[in-house]
């Protein structure tokens, strides 16, 4: 019967991740941004002539502006782990 449960409750928390993994932006606009914990999230978006947007102090993810893919691109070469699209983040968070 545990390990019904951990299996269930595992399921529940992957599932979501996955989806957010697969979800790289595919038009400009608002994208969550992924950094370590240890980067800057502002040097990062500057260096990639984007603009930050949302919680100035939030431990991994950030919300974040871009104009163009290009600037997707720079993000990451920047230093961001990975970008999400911020409307899929959405329908997880609610």
């Amino acid at each position: 019967m545990r390990l019904e449960v951990a299996i269930l409750f595992f399921s529940m928390l992957v599932a979501p991740l996955a989806h957010l993994s697969g979800s790289v932006p595919e038009r400009v606009g608002l994208v969550v941004m992924i950094v370590p914990p240890w980067s800057d999230a502002s040097v990062v978006a500057e260096d990639a002539g984007a603009q930050l947007i949302g919680p100035t102090r939030a431990p991994f993810g950030q919300l974040v502006s871009i104009d163009n893919m290009a600037q997707a691109e720079q993000l990451e070469k920047a230093g961001a782990w990975f970008l999400l699209d911020a409307e899929k983040v959405e329908w997880i968070c609610g």
